[in-house]
């Protein structure tokens, strides 16, 4: 295809129309990595707002189906600029997380132009360091690390004896924590919903000496009605 611009005179002159050059595509794959994790995450979680992100991620690919520099460049700022409205409007449902993405599709679509400098990269580029880095050290921070963690509590199951009956064993329904010592700092029961069966969940000081780990365990499996008494990390899901 070709395209027309107006010379002196009022006539027109045919201009070849170039092909995408690979940079602008690279760059707009980057838009769509911007998003992409944010979408797979509350789809694995199961959020409401899930189906929107995803539907924006998807709408990132669609300059890539541009053969022309033109069509690439208005189909970045088109998408961008409707990624931008849903951010606002979908704010309080997470939809601003397509932000991101569509601040890196506005440089990615003028990088597609042949008179692009190297503004329109530098913007990208920082766009897209800023979010990724983000995204990075959130998912180092809450998915990463807890699995390093140290064990911060005990679970055992309580059966046969109701949470109460255990919570006398231990001189205080609050907490329990004068009983059980050995560095104790919470004691809590699940909500067992009338049945005989549940949880308790002691939670102790951290870097507790092993020794008194050790005592800790014994005081909660001499209390009655307890057993499969574990020691885990909370913060890795362990405890489920």
């Amino acid at each position: 295809m070709n395209a027309f611009k107006l010379i002196e005179g009022g006539l027109m002159e045919r201009v070849p129309d170039v092909p995408v050059p690979t940079g602008a595509r690279v760059m707009a794959a980057v838009a769509t990595l911007c998003a992409l994790p944010f979408a797979v995450w509350w789809i694995a979680v199961g959020s409401g707002m899930s189906g929107g992100l995803a539907v924006g991620t998807v709408a990132t690919l669609l300059p890539q189906l541009a053969v022309r520099a033109a069509g690439f460049r208005w189909a970045c700022w088109v998408v961008a600029a409707v990624l931008l409205a849903t951010s606002v409007v979908g704010l309080l449902l997470g939809l601003f997380l397509l932000a991101p993405a569509a601040l890196v599709l506005l440089p990615a679509g003028a990088r597609s132009s042949a008179r692009a400098g190297c503004l329109s990269t530098v913007l990208g580029g920082a766009f897209a360091f800023v979010t990724l880095a983000g995204t990075g050290t959130v998912f180092v921070q809450s998915w990463v690390a807890p699995q390093f963690r140290e064990p911060d509590v005990y679970t055992a199951t309580v059966d046969g004896a109701p949470p109460a009956v255990v919570a006398r064993e231990l001189d205080s329904e609050a907490t329990g924590i004068p009983a059980l010592g050995h560095g104790a700092i919470s004691v809590y029961f699940d909500d067992l919903g009338g049945q005989q069966e549940g949880r308790m969940t002691v939670r102790f000081t951290p870097g507790t000496p092993r020794s008194e780990l050790e005592a800790l365990r014994e005081r909660i499996s001499a209390l009655p009605g307890i057993h499969d008494v574990k020691l885990c990390n909370s913060s890795a899901d362990e405890c489920n």
